[in-house]
């Protein structure tokens, strides 16, 4: 089970083992390891196995019984244990396991936990009766495909996360309370501690429209937090990709490879499709929405990547600058067929980026194109909010 921090892997899985326990499990016992430690490194392999022999056994198997055997030895131990008796046996926090700061290695065993890997495909391709779960902040590429399967999680439905927030006895209308949930995605961790910042903080006093009136961005610190965790583990290439897409607004208009590509002419479409691009989708940073057929960012990852492309003023023209160029190559129809906005929408995207590169020739260029149809659609109001201010004054229809 993969995804973001804070998506909610570990709870759900704490849930599964509870109702277990509550109801006619298939499983004798159940184990679970957390992977991650203080230091927030795995522990020593061999710690782990003694500790599942421990508890798989029933505090039979201890290591004052097995002090003079290696891992592989105890492994085959561990391994009689499963074979003999149904259990469920939960990784928790695999992704400590994997390999940082290198796009091609994203998702494989670091070097140092190789005895992990070993472990893991032996309990994976023994033939067994017993159930392994991984939670992880990022896939695991080496597990063997052919009997595992990875579930994502992308976060709280609209109803599930309206009652998340409602357990915070906030001041708010239903409108208001969908609102929260949609700005982010659902994701758990994210409405726990922003509910908790309104209820607690005397400027908001629990009322969520405040919050929403005042607030036109979603990272508060604690959140942030969560997302440099996983910053830190990119590559230079997946950093600097993903700060560059972040200026495309993916809520209204598909994203494809074409468009990330365009960001990124430095590298070859193998380098980027092959490494970099899975290296983000292992990552849980960037996702391939099949119904959409085109790529997303979580709006807080997309809000990072924006912070994180802020830091340099130059970069940030140059990502909207090739933004514009990519968006002005779409072909369109012809413009006897145009219908409606949702024909120019390329046009609309590219005067967007043209406008935030300061590139105002190209952006009133394209006005100039477009703007009798606008007129016509009672569209104009819809890419006001695109349109720079010394636009507006020569193009006085724009205004109300």
């Amino acid at each position: 089970m993969v995804g973001l921090p804070g998506i909610g892997k570990t709870t759900l899985i704490s849930q599964l083992i509870r109702q277990l326990h509550t109801e006619n499990t298939p499983f004798t016992c159940a184990a679970w390891q957390s992977l991650q430690s203080a230091t927030g490194k795995a522990p020593p392999c061999d710690r782990t196995i003694d500790s599942l022999l421990f508890t798989l056994s029933n505090g039979d198997i201890t290591t004052a019984v097995t002090p003079q055997e290696d891992s592989f030895q105890k492994i085959e131990k561990l391994i009689k244990i499963i074979k003999a008796k149904p259990c469920l046996i939960v990784f928790d926090r695999a992704d400590t396991l994997l390999k940082t700061g290198e796009a091609k290695a994203a998702g494989y065993f670091a070097d140092d936990c190789a005895e992990y890997a070993w472990l893991f495909k032996q309990l994976l391709e023994t033939e067994h009766q017993s159930k392994i779960l991984f939670t992880s902040r990022e896939s695991l590429a080496e597990l063997p495909p052919t009997v595992t399967r990875e579930i994502q999680l992308n976060g709280l439905d609209r109803d599930s996360a309206i009652s998340l927030l409602q357990s915070f006895n906030l001041t708010a209308n239903a409108e208001e309370l969908a609102e929260m949930g949609d700005r982010y995605s659902g994701h758990p961790k994210a409405l726990q501690l922003v509910a908790a910042l309104i209820r607690d903080d005397t400027e908001f006093q629990g009322n969520v429209g405040n919050f929403l009136h005042q607030r036109d961005w979603l990272l508060i610190r604690d959140i942030e937090r969560l997302i440099e965790k996983i910053l830190a583990r990119l590559s230079e290439g997946e950093q600097t990709c993903l700060s560059r897409i972040s200026v495309y607004q993916t809520s209204e208009y598909p994203l494809s490879f074409a468009g990330i590509s365009a960001q990124m002419p430095e590298v070859s479409k193998y380098e980027l499709k092959e490494n970099i691009i899975q290296a983000l989708k292992r990552r849980q940073l960037l996702y391939y929405d099949r119904h959409l057929k085109s790529y997303q960012l979580h709006p807080l990852i997309r809000e990072k990547g924006e912070h994180l492309l802020n830091q340099n003023p130059e970069n940030v023209r140059t990502a909207h600058s090739q933004a514009y160029n990519y968006y002005i190559s779409i072909p369109l129809k012809p413009e006897s067929e145009w219908q409606d906005i949702e024909d120019i929408q390329p046009l609309i995207r590219a005067h967007y980026h043209a406008s935030q590169a300061q590139d105002l020739d190209a952006a009133n260029a394209i006005i100039s194109e477009v703007c009798e149809y606008l007129r016509q659609w009672n569209c104009a109001g819809l890419v006001c909010g695109n349109i720079e201010l010394p636009l507006l004054i020569e193009k006085p229809y724009f205004t109300n």
